[in-house]
């Protein structure tokens, strides 16, 4: 049994000699975004040429409104006017709309470099201040809906884990999960985490997410000023097994089963 064990050793080291990943973060305290521009493209690995992650914000984007702290940006555009809980305050992309009727959303889209062959996995990140108010004038709920992402094949939609605050709730199941603002939450300082939701993809591996962003039915027909802040976005690239190295392990298992059945013959 020496012979075949020490083969075997051999060629699970080799298979481990392959493309190297890590937990990599687009970071908005790192990145621009230049006010009011509805796609850019961020490069955060140092492993992979060219840019890494790219955002796009697409839908009922004439609805897009300047944020309400100065210097105003026209949205989408990183700020730091949610806290989210968190102390310092860090940079989120805010998101503020003024939709005309309960239908309009604004949907973001994140796609992964076609570089990651085998996709990236342990994807998650959070969203701020997803609250509801109907008081003194400002009628509005915020809505995350269509929450999904793509496989690397893009032939299969792939649901999230969501995890809400004591502000918001979850429905639905599946593919059809919605959260929905129940009380109104200030941007920051105490209290500002209440809206947080948390959404996560777990272990599948991905090439992209998209998710909606509305008005929920618990508002007039016509909903006010609304805004929330996507925080920072997290992720690893699916290592894929070095060819090279591969190859050198089969040639070596083959070698070692050679030498084996010799071994046996001259028993």
């Amino acid at each position: 049994m020496f012979l075949p064990r020490r083969f075997a050793a051999i060629f699970f080291s080799l298979a481990t000699l392959t493309a190297t990943s890590q937990a990599l973060t687009l970071d908005w305290d790192g990145v621009t975004w230049t006010a009011g521009s509805l796609s850019n493209s961020y490069d955060v690995d140092g492993a992979t040429p060219g840019n890494d992650v790219a955002v796009t914000v697409s839908g009922n984007t004439a609805q897009l409104q300047p944020q309400l702290v100065s210097p105003y940006p026209q949205t989408p555009a990183v700020t730091t006017d949610f806290a989210g809980g968190l102390t310092p305050v860090q940079n989120t992309l805010s998101l503020a709309v003024n939709f005309t009727n309960q239908a309009q959303v604004i949907t973001v889209t994140v796609d992964f470099s076609a570089l990651y062959a085998a996709g990236v996995d342990n994807v998650s990140f959070t969203i701020f201040d997803v609250d509801f108010d109907n008081s003194g004038g400002s009628t509005y709920q915020d809505q995350l809906r269509s929450i999904t992402a793509l496989s690397i094949d893009g032939t299969t939609l792939i649901a999230p884990t969501i995890t809400t605050s004591s502000s918001n709730t979850l429905t639905g199941s599946g593919l059809t999960q919605v959260v929905t603002g129940t009380a109104s939450v200030v941007d920051t300082g105490a209290g500002s985490g209440d809206g947080n939701v948390t959404i996560s993809f777990g272990t599948n591996a991905i090439k992209s997410f998209t998710f909606t962003y509305g008005s929920g039915s618990g508002t007039v027909a016509d909903p006010t000023y609304e805004h929330i802040g996507l925080h920072d976005i997290l992720f690893t690239p699916v290592p894929e097994i070095n060819p090279a190295w591969s190859a050198v392990a089969s040639c070596l298992l083959a070698a070692g089963l050679v030498l084996l059945h010799r071994a046996n013959l001259r028993k």
